[in-house]
């Protein structure tokens, strides 16, 4: 993980923890901001927009899934790139004319492309954390529209909501979880990593 955050020419010390936090809270809250004025005046297209071009843009200053896109800061983001440890190749054999010998790719050996035990530990627990979250958006979607449909239509009444809310709430978790699939882990790992300590 960086401990400096290049934006814009303005260098920011990511080395405490606190400020990896406040980064993840102003990033959340701009997009939850954004987000929320387009649901109140009624603009799905402007919601959508919002959700695309932020992380889209934005993302990459998180890194992880967007380590390669460092549109603003010229560089890769605070969070290692989510890549493989090990990148498959074939052998010097394979060939188009033998299609048998492109089914068993081999790993290729270079140091430089494995990865500490201890990251991949990191990075798998935060995934299995966005997951969980992930899981229980779609777990309301599906839920809302199944009742939706199991009233043919007529709404969950017991909500008092009707069939053009329930899918409109389906639409907004549809953008709250893909800005959760692009960014969330990243932030998991900005949250809980400790403070680094100072280099020299």
């Amino acid at each position: 993980m960086k401990r400096e955050l290049v934006l814009l020419g303005q260098h920011v010390n990511m080395a405490p923890r606190v400020n990896r936090r406040r980064l993840v809270v102003l990033f959340y809250g701009i997009i939850g901001a954004l987000l929320f004025a387009c649901w109140i005046r009624g603009s799905h297209t402007g919601a959508g927009f919002w959700t695309i071009e932020f992380t889209l843009f934005l993302g990459p200053i998180l890194g992880g899934s967007f380590a390669g896109l460092g549109i603003l800061t010229g560089r890769r983001g605070l969070v290692e790139p989510f890549e493989a440890g090990k990148v498959l190749k074939y052998p010097d054999s394979a060939s188009v004319l033998k299609p048998s010998t492109l089914l068993h790719p081999v790993v290729d050996n270079d140091p430089e492309l494995r990865i500490d035990e201890r990251a991949l530990r990191r990075r798998d627990y935060a995934h299995y954390v966005s997951h969980g979250f992930l899981g229980a958006l779609i777990t309301v979607g599906l839920w809302l529209e199944f009742v939706n449909n199991f009233n043919e239509g007529g709404g969950i009444e017991t909500l008092h909501l009707n069939s053009n809310d329930v899918h409109r709430i389906t639409y907004y978790l549809l953008q709250i979880g893909f800005i959760a699939v692009c960014t969330l882990p990243q932030a998991v790992l900005l949250w809980t990593e400790p403070d680094m300590e100072a280099e020299g």
